[in-house]
């Protein structure tokens, strides 16, 4: 459920910007905006964005290599990181 502290408008916004961004910088939720009763856009803290981001690209990578060996794995000769570890040093 929506804190109602962290949902604002666009009149919020125009007359006090400052205000609502230093409550996005100083909490982890989201300040949601709307205007006329509809969400048109979110305010986040920079560090819990960028948290999301690298999130999101690991998870958007997990997934590359999960498509990768699916591809792949019936087509090569995988060997363990042991074994390559192994000839590495041979």
């Amino acid at each position: 459920m929506l804190n109602t502290q962290f949902i604002k408008n666009l009149t919020d916004l125009r007359l006090d910007p400052a205000k609502i961004t230093e409550l996005a910088q100083s909490s982890d939720c989201p300040v949601y905006i709307f205007n006329r009763s509809k969400p048109v856009s979110v305010l986040l803290n920079i560090n819990f964005y960028q948290e999301l981001i690298d999130k999101l690209e690991d998870a958007l990578d997990a997934l590359e290599m999960k498509e990768f060996e699916k591809k792949t794995r019936s087509k090569e000769n995988w060997i363990s990181h042991e074994e390559l570890l192994k000839n590495l040093k041979d």
